[in-house]
């Protein structure tokens, strides 16, 4: 079974991970760009290590509605879903929840989520997010290599407990859709923040606006 869950958690081919914005910077010339693999992917890493019999899903419809929601276009609605995805592999059980604006990107994101419980791709969360030149015209980036995977056995570089908290922090912010409006910190202050104070700052900042 230890093999079976080494070979779920093993970094992707680099063309098999994708980018997407997640803020961009207001002079509209940079962007905050996160890694992501789509439910697919996912599917085909499930099948490759323990087989199509090996696994199985099912899923709930926790809520479907329009919130309202404020940015710089002013008020508007939107259709945010969230569903709860069971993931059994080889007789383990483990559920998580996704949101998205569709059933089926709540689906995807639920099923993402619950195969990270596994291992799948949750390296990905360990990547640092970049900013990379953007074309708002066309809406274009240019995406950012990634590092090479690590040789087993070599020992993992941890971020810094203030990172690894915040991260936890704009996690909370996305399952509460509240993800846009963090972005919003985020892009203030650069990603993290140039200086410990600023760094402090953000997290303050996201912290507020988790309790509301």
């Amino acid at each position: 079974m230890d093999e079976v869950w080494r070979k779920l958690a093993e970094p992707f081919p680099p063309g098999e991970v994708q980018w997407r914005v997640e803020a961009i910077s207001k002079d509209k010339r940079r962007a905050l760009v996160v890694p992501y693999v789509d439910a697919r992917t996912v599917l085909d890493r499930l099948d490759r290590v323990v087989g199509p019999e090996g696994w199985h899903d099912s899923y709930e419809v926790l809520s479907d509605e329009e919130r309202s929601l404020k940015d710089e276009r002013g008020e508007r609605r939107e259709r945010v879903v969230e569903v709860k995805c069971r993931l059994t592999v080889l007789g383990v059980t483990k559920e998580d929840v996704g949101e998205g604006d569709s059933l089926k990107a709540a689906f995807s994101d639920a099923l993402k989520r619950a195969a990270v419980k596994f291992g799948v791709g949750r390296y990905l969360y360990r990547l640092e997010k970049q900013w990379v030149d953007y074309d708002p015209e066309k809406g274009r980036f240019t995406p950012p290599s990634l590092p090479e995977p690590q040789e087993a056995g070599e020992p993992e570089e941890e971020k810094p407990e203030a990172y690894r908290l915040i991260d936890q922090l704009l996690e909370r912010l996305r399952e509460k859709g509240l993800g846009k409006e963090a972005a919003k910190i985020v892009t203030k202050y650069g990603g993290y923040g140039k200086t410990p104070e600023e760094t402090r700052r953000l997290y303050g900042e996201l912290r507020a606006l988790l309790k509301g």
